[in-house]
């Protein structure tokens, strides 16, 4: 059981054709670059800020049940931590990849605008799934 002095609690899902879910409890300062910078289509990011870790857990099940319904996309095992770690390597250089391609004008901009977003929009991220789960 996590006590009150836990810093942050963050769980996240892996699927195939590179879907992915975090759920995090806690908004960090570095948000909105986040968002600007180095978001990705098909990972979904939910904020639930003052959730505990039950409730946290419980509403990323949930999510991830529907993705893998309406995407028809299975969850991928996690055998490892060799598949943990080279899964969290391929990720970063992909990372890498993508601020060097983004315009630091373009992704100015987005900041701005996500400063301009209500919470409930700052707190989650769809991505492609928003649009493809509206096809369903």
């Amino acid at each position: 059981m996590l006590g009150k002095d836990y810093i942050l609690c963050a769980i996240a899902s892996d699927f195939e054709k590179e879907w992915s879910i975090s759920s995090r409890d806690k908004v960090h300062q570095t948000t909105a670059i986040t968002y600007a910078f180095l978001r990705r289509p098909k990972a979904i990011i939910i904020y639930k800020p003052g959730a505990t870790p039950q409730e946290l857990l419980d509403s990323h099940l949930e999510l991830r049940q529907k993705m893998i319904r309406n995407l028809n996309i299975e969850l991928l095992p996690l055998t490892s931590l060799e598949d943990y770690f080279e899964g969290s390597r391929k990720y970063r250089i992909e990372q890498k990849q993508r601020l060097w391609r983004k315009s630091i004008i373009f992704g100015m901009v987005e900041m701005w605008l996500f400063s301009l977003k209500s919470p409930e929009q700052k707190y989650q991220w769809f991505g492609d799934y928003a649009r493809l789960a509206r096809k369903q």
